[in-house]
C-alpha cells in the first residue's frame, strides 16, 4: 500500500507521523488519513500524552493556501486506552464529505497508537495539504517536556477522471480525441437539519428505567454496606415498616425499589451516569445525523424558564404551555407544604421540572407477557394451593427452603397483597390512558367512564407513516417528507394528553414498582432451581426465562417473553417522546417530525416486529387506497388482547396438530409409500 508520510522534528521522545493510504486519487474516490503517535526511550506513551488533550488536523488547498479549516478532536487516556471525540462546532470540509473517525478507541501497544479518519467523496481536483497538532492538557512528563507537538504536513493529489491513451500505434493516423473514463457517482441521504428537541430524546433514552441497573442497586442495598447510595436507601427503608410481622426482608426490597424510582425516573436535565459512555455518544451521533448530545445546550436552547417566580424551574415547552394556563397557581417546594402544617394551594415544582419518565404501556405489555401471572402462580403454590383441573400439578416440585432469604421475601410479598394494585384496577387505567385492556377469567366486566378509543388507530397509523418515510429515505434520490408524520404525532400527542389525569400521576409509578419487584424475585437463583429455564436462549434480563418456562408448564401463551418485553420498553420510549414533545406548537414543523422518525428508527422497527410476533398483525404492510375500507384491514386497530387471544388459539392448535402427527396416535399409521422410479428399458 503506497503512502506519503510526514514526521515531526521535535527534540523530545514523542513522535507524530501523518500518512495517506492512497496519496493519489481521482475525483469521487475515498482515502484514509492515519496519525501514528509513538514514544522513544524508556518513557511510556501514555505518560507523555497525560490524561487529556486535543488533536487538531488543519486542511487547505494549494490553490487557496490562505483559507485553512481545522478539525479538532478531544482525547482522553485511561487504562492505556486513547479515546477520541469530535469537537461539535468545527465547520465541515468543502473538499469532501464529512470526516469520519474510523478508529476512535484504541489500545496503546508497544508505545504506539494510531487513530485513523476516512475522507470520502473528494469533489474537486487539485493538491491538498494536511498538518497535525497535538496539545496536552498539562506539560508532558511534569515540566520536562512542552505541552504541544507540531506534526509536519503531507500532500494529497486529487486528479480528474480524464486519462489519455498514450500507447504507440504502428500506423500513425489522425489524432484521436481521448475519451473520459466513467465518472464515479455516489449518492448520500439528504442532509438533516438539526432541531432543538433532539437532546430531549437523548435524555429520554438514557433516563428510562433499566432492569440491570435496578438489580445492581438492590443487590448493593442488601449486601454492600460500603455503598453511599445503598446507605441512603437503607436509611429511607429504616423509617418505613410494613404493618405485619416477619416481613423485614420484603420491606427492604419494597421500599428500596421505591427509593430507586425516586432517584431514577425524573426528567431531570442533569448528567446521567452513562452520558460519558463513548459507545452511547457514538450512537447519538448516528441517530441525530452528527449532532452530539449536549445537556448545556438543552438547558439553554430548548427548556423554558417559568417566568420570574421565586425558585425558577426549567421545563419542557409542552409543560410550559400547561403552566401558562395555570399561571395564577404558585410553585411550591415540598418544604413549603410540609412545614406549613397544612396543605397549601400550589403546584409542586418537581412535578413540572422533573416529570416521571415512565408509561403504563410498559406494565400492560409485561402483564400480557405473563409476568404477573407467573408471580401469582408461584405465590399460590407457595401457600399450598393446587392448580385447578385434572392432571399432575406442574409446580409440584416447588420447595423453597427457609435457610435462604427468598423464602422470607415471598412470605412478605404474599402478606402485602392487600396493599398492591389489583388486576382490575390496572385494567381500568389501561383503558383510560390507551383504550385497550386485558381479557381473561379473572378480569371483571366493569363499565368504564372513559375509554381512549382512538389511541390505537392514531399510534398504529403513525408507525405505518414512519415505515413509508423509511422507504423514501432508503432511496438516495428522494428527500423524505416528514409532514405526514407530524400530523400523526399531533394526534397521538393530544390523545395522550387527554389521558394524563386522575390516576395518571400515581398508578403507573405504583404498577412499575410492583412489577420490578416481581422481576427481581423471579430473577433469583432459587426460582430457577425448580422452574428451570433454557440456559442457551439469549434473554436480555435474567427473569425472562422463568416466565417462559412457567408459560410452558401451564400451557399459556407460547410466544417468547422477549417480544412482550420489547413492546413494553420501546413503546414506553416512543410514547414519552410524543407525550413531552411540543408537537402542537406552531414553531414545531416537519423538520422535527422527520428528525423524530430518524432518531427512533430502531425502536419503531423493533416495535413493529414484536407486535407482529405477538399478535400476528404486521403494522408495516402497505394498504392501497382501494382496500382502505375493507373490514380485514381494521384488524390492525383491534384490541391487542383480542389479537393475542386469537394468535394464541392458532399457535395452540398448531402445537396440538404437531403432537398428533408425532405422538402415540401417529405410531399405528401406515407410512406414506415412497414411489420407486421405474427403470427405463433399452430404446425408451
Amino acid at each position: 500500500m503506497e503512502a506519503t508520510t510526514s514526521t515531526s522534528k521535535s527534540a523530545f521522545p514523542l513522535r507524530g507521523e501523518l500518512s495517506f493510504t492512497k496519496p493519489k486519487i481521482r475525483v469521487g474516490d475515498d482515502t484514509e488519513l492515519e496519525l501514528t503517535l509513538s514514544a522513544e526511550g524508556d518513557i511510556a506513551l501514555a505518560t507523555l500524552l497525560t490524561n487529556a488533550g486535543s488533536i487538531t488536523l488543519e486542511f487547505w488547498s494549494e490553490a487557496d493556501p490562505g483559507e485553512r479549516l481545522e478539525q479538532s478532536y478531544n482525547y482522553t487516556v485511561s487504562n492505556r486506552q486513547l479515546t477520541l471525540s469530535p469537537e461539535p462546532n468545527d465547520p465541515p470540509l468543502p473538499f469532501c464529505s464529512p470526516l469520519q473517525t474510523v478508529r476512535s478507541k484504541l489500545s496503546i501497544t508497544n508505545n504506539v497508537v494510531a487513530p485513523m479518519w476516512r475522507l470520502n467523496n473528494w469533489r474537486d481536483a487539485g493538491r491538498y495539504s494536511v498538518r497535525g497538532r497535538l496539545l496536552s492538557a498539562k506539560p508532558m512528563k511534569g515540566e520536562e517536556y512542552p505541552t504541544g507537538l507540531e506534526i509536519d504536513d503531507i500532500r494529497l493529489a486529487v486528479g480528474d477522471v480524464t486519462v489519455i491513451d498514450t500507447t504507440p500505434t504502428p500506423d500513425p493516423g489522425p489524432t484521436v480525441t481521448p475519451l473520459p473514463l466513467p465518472l464515479p457517482v455516489t449518492l448520500f441521504q439528504a442532509q438533516r437539519e438539526a432541531s432543538d428537541d433532539q437532546d430531549l430524546w437523548g435524555l429520554i433514552r438514557r433516563r428510562t428505567l433499566n432492569f440491570s441497573r435496578y438489580c445492581n442497586f438492590i443487590d448493593n442495598v442488601l449486601t454492600d454496606r460500603s455503598s453511599a447510595l445503598g446507605a441512603q436507601a437503607r436509611a429511607y427503608v429504616s423509617s418505613r415498616q410494613l404493618p405485619f410481622s416477619r416481613a423485614a426482608s420484603y420491606a427492604v426490597l419494597k421500599y428500596a425499589t421505591e427509593y430507586y424510582l425516586m432517584q431514577e425516573v425524573g426528567l431531570a436535565p442533569v448528567a446521567a451516569p452513562g452520558d460519558a459512555d463513548p459507545h452511547w455518544a457514538a450512537s447519538e451521533l448516528q441517530r441525530t445525523g452528527g449532532k452530539p448530545f449536549d445537556l448545556n445546550r438543552m438547558r439553554e436552547e430548548y427548556l423554558k424558564n417559568l417566568g420570574d417566580e421565586e425558585g425558577k424551574a426549567l421545563v419542557v415547552p409542552y409543560l410550559d404551555i400547561i403552566r401558562e394556563r395555570l399561571k395564577e397557581v404558585p410553585l411550591k417546594e415540598p418544604d413549603d407544604i410540609i412545614k406549613s402544617g397544612q396543605l397549601t394551594y400550589g403546584i409542586l415544582k418537581s412535578r413540572v421540572e422533573a416529570p416521571p419518565l415512565m408509561e403504563l404501556i410498559w406494565s400492560y405489555w409485561h402483564e400480557e407477557g405473563g409476568l404477573v401471572q407467573t408471580m401469582n402462580a408461584l405465590s399460590l403454590r407457595f401457600q399450598n394451593v393446587r392448580r385447578p383441573g385434572p392432571g399432575p400439578d406442574p409446580l409440584a416440585n416447588l420447595a423453597i427452603d427457609p435457610l435462604r432469604p427468598l423464602n422470607n421475601i415471598i412470605w412478605g410479598y404474599i402478606e402485602d397483597e392487600r396493599n398492591r394494585l389489583t388486576m382490575n384496577r390496572r385494567n381500568l387505567e389501561y383503558q383510560y390512558e390507551y383504550g385497550f385492556g386485558l381479557i381473561g377469567r379473572g378480569v371483571q366486566n366493569i363499565a368504564v367512564a372513559e375509554h381512549r378509543t382512538f389511541f390505537l388507530r392514531g399510534f398504529h397509523s403513525l408507525l405505518r407513516a414512519c415505515t413509508e418515510f423509511y422507504q423514501q429515505a432508503n432511496f438516495t434520490t428522494v428527500i423524505p417528507d416528514g409532514f405526514p408524520i407530524l400530523n400523526h404525532l399531533r394526534e397521538v400527542h393530544l390523545t395522550l394528553a387527554e389521558g394524563a389525569h386522575n390516576q395518571y400521576g400515581d398508578l403507573p409509578w405504583t404498577a412499575r414498582a410492583e412489577m420490578m419487584t416481581q422481576q427481581w424475585i423471579l430473577a433469583r437463583p432459587e426460582v430457577r432451581e425448580f422452574l428451570g429455564g433454557r440456559v442457551m436462549v439469549p434473554y436480555s434480563e435474567p427473569w425472562m426465562d422463568r416466565v417462559d418456562n412457567m408459560k410452558s408448564l401451564q400451557g399459556w401463551n407460547p410466544t417468547n417473553i422477549t417480544h412482550f418485553r420489547d413492546l413494553g420498553a420501546f413503546g414506553e420510549q416512543l410514547l414519552l417522546s410524543i407525550r413531552y414533545g411540543s408537537w402542537n406548537s406552531p414553531t414545531v414543523g416537519a423538520t422535527s417530525a422527520a428528525n423524530w422518525a430518524h432518531y427512533w428508527r430502531e425502536e419503531i422497527q423493533r416495535y413493529i416486529h414484536a407486535y407482529k410476533a405477538v399478535t400476528g398483525i404486521d403494522l408495516a404492510t402497505d394498504l392501497g387506497d382501494i382496500r382502505q375500507n375493507l373490514p380485514e384491514n381494521e384488524e390492525r386497530y383491534l384490541q391487542p388482547a383480542q389479537l393475542i387471544e386469537r394468535q394464541n388459539a392458532l399457535q395452540q392448535g398448531q402445537l396440538r396438530r404437531s403432537r398428533q402427527l408425532n405422538g402415540p396416535l401417529a405410531q399405528g399409521r401406515r407410512p406414506f409409500a415412497v414411489p420407486v422410479p421405474r427403470r427405463k428399458a433399452l430404446g425408451e
